[in-house]
């Protein structure tokens, strides 16, 4: 291979790692001699895909065109640095002696787009036939509604919106206390046809949705019908669930928005994982109740944002170290002191649509905790009298709790 004619916009942690790859060769004349390949399976693909593993990393490579090579991997940059879930780029390379010549009809142009190989990443397909079952299928139209969402939020018109187009990976975070949870998240693995805007229509996002549709129907025909015991699937309650997953991801982006631009509280920050549109409308009041209290005490009106950050030092923090003290999240299964707080929230949100009040946080507490502990009632009527004892001397005596 003759360097002068290669191209290599490569990030520089991954470039001695690839530069001395075969890049005058199509993917398809790779061999064992050139490179170590990676047994991955992998889903449908229009291009030439192949994995790698280097003496540091390993790869995905795809083979397309120069330009498309060029604008995928400037878009899966922009789309990281928007939040989004999408493979992270290594960079490109183009390889041809006559690349930048004006005449140059008929003469083959190798190029190829290079990501790094998600670990524990999985395709769609592969999910899909491993167990094809209401709740394999729900989990992934789950992950990928809530990505559609993601990116319609951003003003991003994916235009192929596809099961193909996505890996399925198990995420780990961790909470407050180091504790890890596990997710499962959809990953864009195309970004050819990706338009970021200004501000995406209707008719973009009704293209995107139909054009998902359309790839579960071809899903359907392609993987159960080889399968013994498999049946037949039914679309329509699974269209269902993915608008319903869509539309109420969506909801949630909207809520937290604007709860960010008018509290000017960062909801990951302090809230961890919030997945439910109504814990920040409870907060929200909270916080508005908070306001109403500072500026009686004060004489004066006080800022919404004011009151937030008053409000998180001042009522939630120590709410939070009084459920870490007690330990109350080991009377409830799989969670931790802030989620419990943001799920008895969203409970008492609830609670106080039903009765057309607001039930108060005692009332909310004492319900959520009948409803989802696994421990036997007497321990946690004790617990509970004595949590509330403890708020009582951090939250104002005004409160409605």
């Amino acid at each position: 291979m003759d360097k002068k004619y290669l191209v290599l916009n490569i990030e520089p942690q991954y470039r001695a790692d690839l530069e001395k790859l075969p890049w005058n060769l199509p993917l398809e004349e790779w061999n064992e001699k050139h490179v170590r390949f990676l047994d991955i399976r992998k889903g449908i693909s229009k291009h030439t895909v192949r994995f790698i593993k280097t003496k540091d990393f390993s790869f995905a490579i795809k083979q397309t065109n120069p330009i498309s090579a060029y604008f995928e991997s400037e878009t899966f940059t922009k789309l990281l640095q928007k939040g989004i879930h999408t493979l992270i780029p290594a960079g490109y390379i183009f390889y041809k002696k006559n690349l930048f010549e004006i005449n140059a009809e008929g003469k083959e142009s190798l190029a190829f787009i290079v990501t790094i190989l998600e670990a524990k990443s999985i395709p769609h397909s592969i999910l899909f036939k491993w167990d094809f079952s209401d709740t394999s299928r729900k989990a992934i139209y789950k992950a990928a509604a809530e990505l559609l969402a993601d990116l319609h939020f951003n003003n991003v018109f994916w235009g192929d919106a596809s099961l193909s187009n996505i890996l399925i990976k198990f995420i780990k975070s961790k909470d407050d206390r180091g504790k890890s949870h596990t997710d499962l998240k959809a990953f864009l693995s195309d970004s050819e046809t990706i338009q970021i805007l200004k501000e995406i229509s209707d008719d973009h996002i009704k293209k995107d949705i139909k054009r998902f549709y359309d790839s579960m129907t071809e899903l359907t025909k392609e993987f159960p019908k080889d399968e013994k015991g498999k049946v037949n699937i039914d679309l329509t309650g699974d269209k269902k669930y993915f608008k319903q997953e869509y539309k109420s991801h969506f909801e949630l982006l909207t809520k937290i928005s604007e709860f960010q631009k008018t509290t000017g509280v960062e909801v990951k920050k302090h809230f961890f994982k919030i997945t439910d549109q109504y814990t920040i409308d409870s907060i929200f009041k909270q916080i508005e109740e908070h306001k109403w209290y500072l500026s009686e005490k004060s004489e004066n009106e006080v800022e919404i944002t004011f009151a937030a950050k008053d409000w998180i030092e001042n009522i939630y923090k120590p709410i939070i170290r009084e459920f870490n003290k007690l330990k109350i999240f080991d009377y409830f299964p799989n969670t931790n002191s802030v989620k419990l707080y943001t799920d008895i929230m969203a409970h008492k949100y609830y609670l106080s649509l039903e009765k057309g009040e607001d039930v108060g946080i005692y009332s909310a507490i004492r319900s959520y905790s009948t409803k989802h502990s696994d421990k036997e009632e007497s321990l946690l009527s004790k617990l509970i009298e004595k949590l509330l004892k403890r708020l009582m001397k951090i939250v104002p005596p005004n409160y409605n709790l």
